[in-house]
């Protein structure tokens, strides 16, 4: 059976508006020609697709499951045609890529402005999630392809995730000021004895083990704060609860780059699970554009500049580097090394 996709658009508005003369007007068409052409269709199938009565329409089990496939039809058509126009047209459309706080802060912003540099007519929009959210914008196909730890979606079967090249390591940081600024070992317990703010949901894999190190303060101390004390989205916010309290956080290195340089956040260490592994996810099987095709390409090169940032960072700042240059700047006052400032 041939499709007709304006046909596809009658059903889908009959099930909508739920009424012939309510779906012919907002079809500009008349309410015996949508009714004809409904019923031409349902002869086809040899089934109704909708039960008819005084108060309006209502999809039947055929009716449902033939709307939700026109939907994807018509989905895809307008993918179809977006993409042949990008190509005819040197780049003009639009490409909607999503991903959580931290990819979207260290390298989905950058590949966005590498990628409008060279396609300046391509409209692009970024959507900053959790991953269950990205999940249901891509599900929905508001979205062309979405960044994310790659642990959270293994068990989704509809899904395409390619793995980026990179581990990224995340460090838990405070203010410079930080009651544990300079403890010569600071481990996730104690860590986790001060309010924890998060700017996402934690990943399961690393959740598991902060829960179990919350647990084990929470046994010794007598008033075990909650955890995390403070969830947001973004990582604006993050940064100044930060700098007002004394709150920790954890952040992969890209995202901090600028409070490290200038000495507004310092880093108090690390775990050997805090890491994260981010993977493309997409639809399996489903149609990419041209664009989207392009955009993936400059996300890879951004991931890869981050993780090459962040190795540098780690080199500067981490805590032990700190106290070797404290160490050394007494010396160069002519105070030489004190027994406090001993190593690791």
């Amino acid at each position: 059976m041939p499709l007709d996709l304006q046909q596809l658009r009658q059903v889908i508005a009959l099930a909508e508006h739920g009424s012939f003369v309510r779906a012919a007007a907002a079809l500009h068409i008349s309410q015996p020609g949508l009714s004809r052409s409904i019923q031409n269709l349902e002869r086809r199938f040899g089934s109704e697709l909708f039960v008819r009565s005084s108060g309006g329409v209502a999809p039947t089990d055929l009716g449902r499951l033939y709307i939700e496939r026109a939907r994807d039809v018509l989905r895809m058509a307008e993918e179809l045609d977006r993409d042949a126009v990008s190509r005819g047209t040197l780049g003009s459309g639009r490409v909607a890529v999503g991903g959580g706080p931290f990819p979207a802060d260290s390298f989905l912003g950058l590949a966005a402005a590498r990628f409008i540099e060279q396609y300046p007519r391509v409209s692009v929009q970024l959507h900053a999630r959790n991953w269950d959210e990205l999940l249901r914008e891509l599900h929905s196909r508001e979205l062309d392809f979405f960044v994310a730890e790659t642990s959270t979606l293994q068990r989704e079967p509809d899904l395409e995730i390619v793995p980026m090249p990179s581990a990224h390591s995340v460090h838990f940081v405070a203010r410079a000021e930080h009651p544990l600024a300079g403890r010569s070992h600071i481990d996730v317990a104690d860590v986790l004895a001060w309010p924890f703010v998060s700017p996402s949901r934690i990943p399961p894999r690393i959740l598991d083990p902060m829960l179990a190190a919350h647990r084990a303060g929470a046994a010794i101390a007598k008033n075990a704060l909650p955890f995390p004390s403070i969830q947001c989205t973004g990582l604006a916010p993050v940064k100044r609860i930060l700098a007002s309290s004394d709150a920790i956080s954890a952040s992969i290195l890209s995202c901090v780059a600028t409070e490290l340089e200038t000495g507004q956040l310092i880093l108090l260490g690390t775990a050997p699970w805090l890491h994260l592994h981010y993977g493309i996810v997409s639809l399996k099987g489903g149609p990419w554009t041209q664009l989207a095709e392009k955009f993936r390409v400059y996300v890879l090169q951004a991931e890869r500049q981050a993780a090459a940032e962040e190795e540098v960072l780690l080199e500067r700042f981490r805590p032990r580097a700190r106290r070797a240059s404290s160490r050394a700047r007494k010396a160069v006052r002519g105070g030489g090394p004190t027994d406090d400032d001993g190593d690791d």
